[in-house]
C-alpha cells in the first residue's frame, strides 16, 4: 500500500474543501431558487448571489479542513482525519437544509429560539410531526449523507489529477469571489438595488460589507433613478396593508407635529430637567409606561412610522414599501416637513420613510449636535407661519440630537453640578459614579427642553393648538448603568432603560389624562390614522393598537431582523442575539435559566410578526 506524504494528505483534504464548498453553496443557492425572491433578480443579482453563497460556503467549509482535518491528517491519523472532515461537512450540510426549511417557516433563520423550542422542555407542545414527516426527513438527510461521501471520492480522484495545481486557482477564486460580493453589496446597498438587497437575506449568518457613510463622507449621491425604478412596482413578498385601506375623510384636517428626542432618558422628565415638556405632559395625554420599537435609532423611527417592527427594514426597503402614514398624508394634500439635526441620509429615512416627499430637507447646517438643533428650531418658526398661511394642513418632524450626543458648550453645561465637561466613554465601568455623566446628560436635556419650549410656544400663542396633533416622545431611551450591569448607553440590551421612553400626545379636544398601560410605537400610527378618518382594524396595517385602548400588547417585538428581542408584559427578555444565541433574563437582566417559553404564547407572537408578508 503506497504511504502517502504530508504535501498529499493536505492536498487531498483541500480537494474535499473545494467539494464541499460547491455542495454547500447549491444549497445556499436552491434558498433563492425557492422563495419569492427570485422575481426581483437581474443579471448582476445573480452573479452577486452566486458569488455570496460561494464566499459563505467556502467558510462554512474552512472549519472542518483547518481544525479537524489538517490536524489529524499530517500526524499521520488520514483516516480519522477524512472521516471527521466528510462527516462534519454531512452534518453542516443537513443543518444548511434545515434552516431552509426554518427560513421558509418564520422568515429568519436558526437561532436560539428555534434551538430551545426544538430541544427545551415541551418542544412536543410546538412541533408536532406525522410519522411520515420524519421518513421522508430521514430519507433526505441519508441523501446528503451519501453526496458528502461521494464528494471525499471526487476528492481523492481531483486530487491525485491536479496536485498542487489547484492550490492558487483554490485560493484566488475564494478571494476573488469573496471580494467582489463585498464590495458590489456596498454599491448595492448604497444605490438600493433590489436584487442585491432581497438576496442577502436570503443567506444565513451573512452579513456583507456596507460603506453608505463612508460614500456620503466621499461625496458620493446615488441617481434619483436607481431608487425609483421600481418605486410603482408592487411588492411580490409584503402585503401592507393587509387589505385595501377605507377612508372617511373628516371634515377638517389636523395638522401633526412629531418630536423626537434621540435617546431620551425617562428620568430626565422633570420639573427641574425639562420644565416645558413636562408642562406640557401635565396639559395633555401623558403615557407612562411607553416602549420604543428598538434600542437603536433606525429600527426605532420605522417602528413609530411604519407601525411595523424593524423586522422589516429589509423588505420594505428592497420593495420600495412607504409608510401608510404618509402616503395619506400626501393623498390628503398635506404639506410635510423634516427638520432634522443629524441627516436623514443615514440610516437613509429620507429613502425609507420619506421617499415620496418632494423637496425634503436632510440636512440641518452647524459643526455641532447643539448648534443643529437651535437651527432646526429656527428653520421650523420661521416656516410656521407660511405654513399655516398656506390654508394646507401641515406635516412637521423635529428631530432634536443633543441628548444622544451628550455635548454641550460649557456656557450651558451648569444648571446641573458636578458635571463632566465632556463624555469620556473611556472611564466608564460598573464601579463608577454615573452622576457627574448622568449631569452632564441633564444639562443636554434640559438645554432641548428650552428649545422645545419656543416650539410649543408658538404653537400654542399662534392658537394652532386648537387644529394640531403633537406627538412628542423619545426615538429609544439611554441607559446609564441602571441594572448595575455596566451598560451605557443604548444598543446594548432590551431593558426598560434602553427601551422605555417618554410619549406625551396633544390631540386637541382630548382631556389631560395619565395612561399607566403598557404602549408601544406601534400605536402611534393606528392613532393617527383614525383621526384622519382610516376604517379599517388596526391589524390591517399595524401591529400595535389606538393608545387609548388599554389591552395587553402581548410579546412586545423590539430591535431588528438580526438582533431582536421580545418584551413579555412582565417584562421578561427573551433576546436572540447576532450570533444566533438565545437569552432569556429578568427586567433587570439576571439570567433565568430554567424559564420556558409558553408555546402557544410563541406560536401567536410569530404569527403576528410575520402577519405582513404574502
Amino acid at each position: 500500500m503506497q504511504i502517502m506524504s504530508r504535501k498529499e494528505r493536505a492536498l487531498e483534504g483541500l480537494a474535499y474543501y473545494v467539494i464541499s464548498t460547491l455542495i454547500l453553496a447549491v444549497e445556499f443557492f436552491l434558498y433563492l431558487i425557492r422563495g419569492q425572491q427570485a422575481g426581483y433578480m437581474d443579471f448582476g443579482g445573480w452573479v452577486y448571489f452566486l458569488c455570496s453563497c460561494l464566499s459563505q460556503a467556502a467558510q462554512f467549509s474552512l472549519l472542518p479542513y483547518l481544525l479537524f482535518y489538517l490536524p489529524l491528517a499530517l500526524t499521520g491519523w488520514r483516516r480519522t482525519a477524512a472521516a471527521v472532515q466528510v462527516g462534519l461537512t454531512a452534518l453542516l450540510s443537513i443543518l444548511i437544509y434545515l434552516n431552509g426549511q426554518v427560513y421558509a417557516l418564520y422568515r429568519f433563520h436558526i437561532n436560539g429560539f428555534v434551538l430551545n423550542l426544538v430541544f427545551g422542555e415541551g418542544a412536543g407542545d410546538i412541533f408536532e410531526f406525522a410519522p411520515m414527516v420524519y421518513v421522508k426527513q430521514g430519507l433526505l438527510f441519508g441523501l446528503l449523507l451519501l453526496v458528502s461521501i461521494g464528494g471525499w471520492r471526487l476528492a481523492r480522484a481531483m486530487s491525485r489529477r491536479l496536485g498542487r495545481r489547484m492550490v492558487w486557482p483554490t485560493v484566488v477564486t475564494v478571494l476573488g469571489v469573496t471580494l467582489f460580493a463585498q464590495l458590489y453589496h456596498a454599491y448595492g446597498a448604497f444605490v438600493q438595488k433590489p436584487s442585491i438587497l432581497k438576496s442577502t437575506s436570503v443567506i444565513p449568518f451573512y452579513y456583507p460589507l456596507s460603506a453608505n457613510r463612508l460614500m456620503l463622507r466621499l461625496g458620493v449621491t446615488p441617481s434619483p433613478n436607481s431608487a425609483l425604478r421600481f418605486a410603482d412596482r408592487a411588492s411580490n413578498s409584503v402585503a401592507y396593508p393587509r387589505e385595501p385601506l377605507q377612508l372617511t375623510p373628516p371634515d377638517s384636517l389636523p395638522n401633526i407635529v412629531f418630536i423626537l428626542i434621540d435617546s431620551w432618558n425617562k428620568r430626565t422628565l422633570t420639573e427641574e430637567c425639562m420644565p416645558n415638556v413636562t408642562r406640557f405632559a401635565g396639559e395633555n395625554s401623558l403615557f407612562d409606561n411607553h416602549f420604543s420599537s428598538s434600542n437603536g435609532t433606525r429600527n426605532s423611527v420605522f417602528g413609530l412610522f411604519f407601525g411595523l417592527p424593524g423586522y422589516y427594514w429589509e423588505a420594505f426597503e428592497a420593495d420600495h414599501v412607504r409608510p401608510l402614514l404618509i402616503r395619506e398624508l400626501l393623498d390628503l394634500g398635506y404639506d410635510i416637513r423634516a427638520y432634522s439635526s443629524a441627516t436623514l441620509l443615514s440610516p437613509p429615512f429620507n429613502r425609507v420613510v420619506f421617499g415620496d416627499v418632494p423637496n425634503l430637507r436632510v440636512h440641518t447646517e452647524g459643526e455641532s449636535s447643539c448648534q443643529r438643533d437651535s437651527t432646526l428650531t429656527a428653520n421650523f418658526l420661521t416656516d410656521l407661519g407660511p405654513m399655516r398661511r398656506s390654508g394646507r394642513p401641515f406635516f412637521a418632524f423635529l428631530f432634536y440630537d443633543l441628548p444622544h450626543a451628550i455635548a454641550v458648550p460649557a456656557a450651558k453645561n451648569t444648571r446641573f453640578q458636578p458635571a463632566w465637561d465632556y463624555a469620556d466613554y473611556t472611564r466608564l465601568n460598573n464601579d463608577i459614579d454615573p452622576t457627574p455623566f448622568f449631569n452632564l446628560y441633564r444639562n443636554c436635556c434640559y438645554e432641548d427642553d428650552r428649545l422645545i419650549g419656543e416650539v410649543l410656544d408658538s404653537l400654542r400663542s399662534g392658537g394652532l393648538l386648537e387644529n394640531t396633533i403633537v406627538v412628542l416622545t423619545g426615538d429609544h431611551s439611554q441607559e446609564f448603568n441602571e441594572n448595575r450591569k455596566n451598560f451605557w448607553g443604548h444598543n446594548g440590551n432590551f431593558s426598560r432603560w434602553q427601551l422605555e421612553v417618554p410619549l406625551i400626545v396633544h390631540i386637541p379636544g382630548q382631556p389631560a389624562g395619565r395612561y399607566t398601560h403598557r404602549t408601544t410605537h406601534y400605536d402611534v400610527v393606528p392613532t393617527l390614522l383614525g383621526r384622519l378618518g382610516v376604517q379599517n382594524p388596526a391589524e390591517d396595517y399595524s401591529m400595535g393598537y389606538v393608545l387609548s385602548d388599554p389591552r395587553p400588547r402581548g410579546w412586545h417585538f423590539a430591535g431588528s431582523g438580526m438582533n431582536y428581542a421580545f418584551v413579555i408584559d412582565d417584562d421578561k427578555i427573551l433576546e436572540k442575539k447576532v450570533n444566533g444565541v438565545l437569552e432569556i433574563t429578568d427586567k433587570d437582566l439576571n439570567p433565568l435559566d430554567a424559564y420556558r417559553i409558553d408555546p402557544d404564547s410563541f406560536d401567536r407572537a410569530m404569527s403576528r410578526l410575520n402577519s405582513f408578508y404574502k
